[in-house]
């Protein structure tokens, strides 16, 4: 760990850290990351959370009359606000302002961040690409910061109190792939306190039992990883109690939140986010089939799918968003292309935000491989990226042994027939190396590139067993 990386790192902070690098149950390091928190984003965020937390007590969400100072902020320095907004009373009538989009945010990327903005300190986040088309996403370290006390605020509410100590693991998220990064850091917005990613899948480990022993040693407050890692620490027995669980990323079902609640014996704790928004709302302790709005500088609306018209509470339409604190991406009327209905009013569990009821989520998909192993989609993800002249896909597998790969092309990158060819070849050998022995990859182009979400990894074949049984 250096202090470029961490500026406010301290001596005492790196030391206890070392003791998780050097641990004889350690597994494979192979990043090394800080949190790039100095001293104007450690008062950013401390200031954020202050008026998060008096929001949060005094029910002050956003309106669509109070999100307007946010709007007027960003009219000179973002050329695509000027444009959004030129010729409309958009301060008579919230309504008439254009929708932002997926599109908008690949194409117009240079348009919307500030002119004023200093880039210095720009990091870029990938989307997901579960659904739809993969986002460069900007971000900046202060933003990024937020989701510490936005994380906090959500584990208070199930019970759980935060040890800001350089002692204390606060959390290890954990994740299972063939590759990915795995590294150790410590945040300076909690008092030193570490944090760890690592990879629970054999690949990533010297001896089979260190990942338990991992664990134990370093006792981490909470767990993190999406539904997917989750179920796959079940299945290999991992035996951990932490305070809480945090699950983010796909959907969690309820029979798999029950699952999980029963072999953890803890909490769980349903996360929706995006890339593009930060945090936007975690499960109600009192009702989890609901989300609290969790940020107080987000407002929210669902639309109607066929007029895009605002919808009254109990309906079901797109969720939209406006403002944030990304200094890269002001948000307006973000159209995220996740479905679900609002509802307003006090709540038992005290959190009087608004809350959701998310459909229609990224549900978790698992792929099979013909020896029966599984396969996580993140992986194939994995492989396409890296390739520049793929702009979006869908990777579905059809049967036992046959999957198709479908692409649609970059239009800015030129590439000739023969070239393509070629591309195709290597990418069919990388999946069929993934998929294992026997395996056959059927790789198209005509994958549509309209801008709307796309179900990324389809199995209708572990789908059309499970109907059958």
């Amino acid at each position: 760990m250096d202090s470029k990386r961490t500026p406010l790192l301290r001596e005492e902070w790196d030391l206890e850290l070392q003791k998780m690098f050097e641990s004889r149950f350690a597994p494979k390091w192979n990043a090394n990351i800080g949190d790039r928190i100095g001293e104007v984003e450690f008062e950013f965020v401390k200031s954020f959370q202050k008026d998060l937390v008096y929001a949060k007590e005094h029910s002050l969400y956003q309106t669509k009359e109070s999100i307007l100072s946010f709007i007027e902020t960003y009219i000179k320095p973002s050329a695509f606000f000027k444009k959004q907004l030129e010729g409309i009373q958009w301060k008579q009538n919230f309504e008439s302002i254009p929708f932002t989009n997926r599109d908008d945010l690949q194409s117009k990327i240079t348009d919307i961040i500030p002119i004023d903005a200093k880039l210095e300190n720009m990091v870029i986040n990938p989307t997901s690409g579960t659904t739809g088309k993969p986002i460069l996403a900007p971000n900046h370290p202060k933003a990024i910061g937020c989701y510490v006390p936005l994380i906090e605020y959500t584990v208070k509410k199930y019970g759980v109190t935060p040890i800001h100590s350089p002692n204390s693991t606060f959390a290890i998220q954990l994740c299972y792939q063939q590759n990915t990064i795995v590294y150790a850091t410590c945040h300076s917005l909690a008092g030193g306190a570490k944090f760890a990613k690592i990879n629970i899948h054999p690949n990533s480990w010297n001896k089979t039992t260190d990942l338990q022993n991992f664990l134990l040693e370093f006792s981490p407050q909470i767990l993190t990883g999406d539904p997917y890692a989750f179920e796959s620490a079940m299945k290999m027995g991992i035996k951990y109690k932490p305070e809480a669980i945090h699950s983010t990323a796909l959907e969690l079902t309820p029979a798999l939140r029950n699952n999980l609640s029963e072999y953890f014996q803890c909490p769980i704790i349903n996360f929706y986010s995006l890339n593009e928004t930060g945090p936007i709302a975690y499960s109600c302790p009192k009702d989890p089939e609901w989300m609290h709005l969790l940020p107080h500088d987000l407002y929210i609306e669902v639309i109607s799918n066929e007029t895009l018209t605002p919808l009254p509470t109990g309906n079901v339409g797109e969720i939209v968003l406006t403002g944030g604190r990304n200094p890269y991406l002001p948000l307006l009327r973000y159209r995220t292309g996740d479905q679900g209905e609002i509802q307003y009013g006090t709540c038992e569990c005290g959190d009087h935000f608004p809350r959701l009821r998310l459909l229609s989520g990224r549900k978790p998909v698992y792929f099979q491989k013909p020896n029966g192993e599984t396969i996580n989609p993140i992986d194939v993800a994995r492989i396409l990226r890296k390739n520049p002249i793929i702009y979006q896909f869908q990777v579905e597998q059809v049967t036992e042994v046959r999957w198709e790969c479908r692409l649609s092309l970059s239009e800015e990158i030129e590439i000739g027939k023969s070239n393509l060819e070629k591309e195709k070849t290597k990418i069919k050998a990388e999946l069929e190396s993934l998929f294992g022995e026997g395996s056959q990859v059927y790789i198209s182009t005509n994958f549509p590139l309209d801008g709307k979400k796309q179900i990324v990894f389809i199995n209708s074949y572990l789908s059309q067993r499970e109907t059958k049984i």
